[in-house]
């Protein structure tokens, strides 16, 4: 007879998430006994679940036998974000004379629309990290500041927002590969 076979497959399970409740899940994570299935572009959060990524690009699958910061290094990249970064902008055509200037100057445009996107994102993303570190370490205060609640949410509706501006910008960066 047959062993039933756990699987768990989660995408982007940290999206909505504070730190405390990050926190929870990837212990949980942890503890399950047996395969799981992450697709994420939190570092922090698959630091310590991962022994194998898969990366899925250009309609292949290349396996790399380690966890996440492995395969970063591998690709020699800081982050993940750097590694569809570096995609769109390798997959961009390489004869610009080719291309005509008004493609040329939308596509420096989208770059530079990409830079900044990703700026805005990544302050938002230590903002939201300090509150959560504040909450974690003396919720009480934190909570007690005026419109707390009400400034924490607007920051995670614009980390929101700019997460499906960037990946706007990146899909029609493609298009011009």
């Amino acid at each position: 007879m047959l062993q039933p076979f756990n699987v768990l497959i989660m995408d982007e399970p940290t999206n909505h998430l504070d730190i405390k409740s990050k926190n929870v899940l990837k212990d949980a994570l942890k503890r399950f006994e047996g395969t799981l299935i992450l697709v994420s572009h939190d570092r922090d959060f698959l630091q310590g679940l991962t022994s194998t990524v898969y990366e899925f690009k250009d309609e292949k699958i290349k396996k790399y036998l380690g966890d996440v910061d492995y395969y970063l290094e591998q690709r020699q990249v800081e982050n993940l974000r750097e590694v569809e970064k570096r995609t769109v902008i390798k997959d961009a055509p390489k004869e610009k004379n080719k291309q005509s200037y008004e493609d040329q100057k939308k596509l420096k445009s989208l770059n530079n629309k990409l830079s900044n996107t990703e700026s805005k994102i990544n302050q938002l993303e230590k903002e939201i990290k300090e509150i959560d570190v504040e909450l974690a370490t003396n919720y009480d205060v934190a909570v007690a500041k005026e419109n707390f609640f009400a400034n924490y949410r607007n920051k995670k509706k614009e980390l929101e927002r700019l997460m499906g501006k960037w990946e706007e910008i990146t899909l029609e960066l493609e298009d011009y590969a």
